[in-house]
């Protein structure tokens, strides 16, 4: 099916807005030619954010009844988004494809998210890393260095998180030495085990960020390593789905690449930006 694809996309069964379903629907009335859910995994000490084992089961049975329902109008991939700290994931087999991120840090003895709003990024910063937005820099990518073994991913997701809400660089910046070696050390560590990163213009849709995560800068330095991208939505609403998709391919052009991944039944294949 032609049209744009989206893997990364969130219901009510954790943060998002709508039922699959109504997801489906609205996938259809955008124009993709497929959807690709990943509902966040099980991690005990936020339970609120993401779904438990007894939940994940029911969201596969019911995205998979998804894909025989609307079989004849766009296809359905089954994904999730696991995190690095993930208590639980469902039986090898049972996924089309997994997202690997980290929204948290363990920082004296608990656990920090990263992904909160630029004041809390800077109290977690204040309270944990005595101020040093680096250090919690090299926290973040020391971290994520074993992401895509950890949570068996294809797709590596919003790998410099951190930067979500770092408005021209007023919290850190992206240029100095220990955040490019710490990034880039994290980047070379993960391709060794994963080829494919993903392109997330959720920041855009939400915060109005000028460009998506991976930085302009990231994606350059992925592109001289030999890495794959994909363009994903992270989606929590029907407008999102598709959100700045053909200015993210521009983007990605621009720093190099000319191909980008797309999920098809039989695995992962290339296709023109």
């Amino acid at each position: 099916m032609d049209g744009y694809q989206n893997l990364h996309t969130h219901t009510t069964f954790c943060d998002g807005a709508l039922t699959p379903e109504s997801m489906v629907l609205a996938a259809i009335e955008s124009g993709c030619g497929s959807i690709g859910f990943s509902e966040h995994s099980y991690v005990t000490f936020d339970e609120h954010y993401s779904m438990t084992p007894e939940m994940t089961r029911k969201y596969i049975s019911e995205v998979n009844a998804l894909k025989i329902k609307y079989a004849d109008e766009i296809e359905i991939f089954l994904g999730l988004e696991i995190d690095f700290f993930t208590a639980w994931k469902p039986e090898p087999g049972a996924l089309d494809y997994i997202i690997g991120t980290a929204h948290y840090l363990e920082a004296d003895g608990c656990f920090v998210t990263v992904d909160a709003g630029a004041a809390h990024q800077k109290q977690m910063v204040d309270e944990h890393y005595n101020g040093d937005f680096y250090a919690m820099a090299e926290a973040y990518y020391a971290t994520i260095t074993d992401i895509a073994v950890k949570t068996d991913a294809d797709i590596i997701g919003h790998f410099d998180l951190i930067m979500k809400y770092n408005f021209d660089c007023k919290l850190f910046d992206e240029h100095h030495p220990r955040y490019k070696r710490a990034a880039l050390n994290a980047m070379d560590k993960i391709l060794e085990t994963c080829r494919i990163f993903e392109v997330n213009t959720g920041a855009m849709y939400r915060l109005g960020k000028p460009e998506p995560y991976p930085s302009s800068f990231m994606l350059k330095e992925l592109y001289k390593r030999g890495g794959e991208v994909i363009i994903t939505g992270d989606s929590h609403n029907a407008e999102s789905i598709c959100h700045a998709f053909k200015e993210t391919g521009d983007l990605l052009k621009h720093c190099g690449f000319r191909h980008q991944k797309r999920l098809t039944k039989n695995g992962f294949t290339d296709e023109y930006i």
